[in-house]
Parts: structure tokens; C-alpha cells; sequence
């Protein structure tokens, strides 16, 4: 195979994750040419709704896998966090580089601690997950915020917010320096699962599944896979206040999760170690469950 289409979105993020992807290629396979093919999702279209409301499942992600099914696109690139837990049929993810930053941050107008922030504040997420943690520090307003990560910068200034929060992994990859940044603490703050990590996607058996494989990292793929089968141990989407982070040290997994009720009033939360990464997930998962259901 001497030349590979990527097949990515179009936001300043994904076209710099595709971008990466493409460089590593390249530099893994001089002989290999590769070109990004541009593909608008219904996650871009639908921008300014709230993802509170019903979203599909696989917003950002189906209108790739149809382009890689059809054959249009060889490779797509996807922030794991964006991916369905169930597999789609003929696809596979043939490689899971080595992650970025996993926590999230606050970005705030002013120079403020986290523990000092006003009463009335204004904080701009339209994720369940981190509206759920923040109003554990206070009786916050939560502002729904959608956008790429320099809309959501600028919206905050245009709409008066006292801060957002971001993946500090967007923002290390598009290399923006914020004067106010707060780095959340991932034991209160635990994130989405897979965030900070990118899925390289192509169709089973295919040629391009063997020439990505070079960029697989062992490690950020038993985290991610511990953490997304908690995910579907739950049952859970996009709209579910969960969290997962994954730490793998020589091959033993330590997964912490949390998970939250629907109205945000209790937090379920607890740490798995083993050495299976789908069994870690599975059991944490059914722990948490049941320590919410225990409350109700």
C-alpha cells in the first residue's frame, strides 16, 4: 500500500490529531504517501444544540465509518472519548498511540484558585460529567458551552463566564497558552474515559490495518480498554455523568471511576486494580452501580 487517505472532521483539533497521525505515518513509512480527506459529522453540523439534548449515538463518529466502509476514506481519526462503546461491523481500531494529558482544566477571566471561586459564578460546559463535579464545589450556574475549543475560549469572554472547562489535552495539542488555567485534580475531577487518547480506525483485515499498527502504545490501550468497559458495563453515553481514568504500571491496571445520579446529588466513586483490563472495568463498574442504587 503506497498511499492512505485520513479521513478526519474538520475543527482545529481533529485536523491537527489527523495531521499527527499522518506525520507519524510518514515518518514510519517514507514510501507511504497519505493525504487527509475532510468530513463534516453530525456533531459539526448540529454545533450549537446542547449535547444535554438527544444527540445520536456516534455523533462525531458515524459519518467516518460510513466514509470507511464505502472505501472513500483507508484510515479515520477519532478522540476515543467520541467513540460508541459497541464496535461497528467490518471496523476496528488497529492502533492507540500513546495519550496525551488526561485531565481536564478550568480556564477562568480572572485570576482565581478553584477554591475561591465566587458563589455565583458562571462556569460554561455542556457535559454532564464535569457539570457534576464542579457543583460539588458549589452551587455554581452551569452554562451549556458547544463549539471547538477556540469558539468555547471566545464564547466565555462574549458571554460574560466566570470560566469553562477543557480537555487539558486539546489544549496542549493546539498549543494555546491561557493566562488563567486551574489543572483539575483528577481524584475529584476523574475524566471522560479515553479522553486525552486518539483511536486509528480502519476496516478489518484491511491493508491499512497493518501499516498503522506501528503507532500502537500497549499501555494507553489496556487504560483506555479498562475504562470504556466500565462505560459499557453502565450502559452509558454522552449524557451520563461518569468518569474513568486508567493507570497501567508493568501490565497492572489501577482504575478509578465515579459516577453520579441524574440530578447530581450523589457520587458513587472507588478504585479496581487487577490485571485484566476488561474485568477491572466490568467489576468497578457494578461496585458503583450498585453503591448509587444502595442510596436510592
Amino acid at each position: 500500500m503506497n498511499f492512505v487517505r485520513v479521513g478526519t472532521r474538520g475543527s482545529d483539533l481533529a485536523l491537527w490529531q489527523a495531521n499527527w497521525i499522518r506525520d507519524r505515518l510518514r515518518d514510519t513509512h517514507p514510501n507511504v504517501a497519505a493525504e487527509l480527506v475532510v468530513i463534516k459529522t453530525y456533531g459539526d453540523v448540529a454545533a450549537s444544540e446542547n449535547l444535554a439534548q438527544s444527540w445520536p449515538v456516534g455523533a462525531f463518529v458515524s459519518a467516518l465509518e460510513t466514509a470507511l466502509l464505502e472505501e472513500r476514506i483507508d484510515v479515520a481519526v477519532h478522540s476515543y472519548k467520541d467513540l460508541q462503546t459497541t464496535a461497528t461491523r467490518g471496523l476496528c481500531i488497529a492502533a492507540t498511540p500513546v495519550r496525551e494529558a488526561v485531565n481536564d482544566v478550568l480556564l477562568t477571566r480572572t485570576d482565581v484558585r478553584l477554591d475561591s471561586l465566587p458563589s455565583n459564578a458562571r462556569i460554561g460546559t455542556s457535559s454532564p460529567r464535569r457539570a457534576a463535579q464542579i457543583l460539588q464545589l458549589g452551587d455554581f450556574e452551569i452554562v451549556p458551552l458547544r463549539g471547538n475549543v477556540p469558539t468555547r475560549i471566545a464564547k466565555m469572554e462574549q458571554q460574560g463566564l466566570d470560566g469553562i472547562v477543557l480537555a487539558a489535552a486539546g489544549l496542549r495539542r493546539l498549543g494555546i497558552d491561557h493566562p488563567h488555567v486551574i489543572e483539575l485534580p483528577t481524584d475529584s475531577f476523574v475524566p471522560a474515559p479515553g479522553q486525552g487518547a486518539l483511536a486509528v480506525q480502519v476496516r478489518a483485515g484491511s491493508a491499512a490495518a497493518e501499516l498503522v499498527t506501528v503507532l500502537e502504545d500497549p499501555a494507553t490501550r489496556a487504560a483506555v480498554t479498562a475504562e470504556r468497559r466500565l462505560l459499557q458495563e453502565i450502559n452509558a453515553g454522552c449524557h451520563t455523568p461518569v468518569g474513568a481514568l486508567a493507570v497501567v504500571d508493568r501490565q497492572r491496571i489501577s482504575l478509578q471511576g465515579q459516577l453520579f445520579s441524574g440530578d447530581y446529588s450523589r457520587c458513587a466513586a472507588g478504585i479496581e486494580s487487577g490485571m485484566d483490563p476488561e474485568a477491572v472495568g466490568v467489576s468497578l463498574a457494578r461496585r458503583l452501580m450498585a453503591e448509587l442504587q444502595d442510596w436510592s
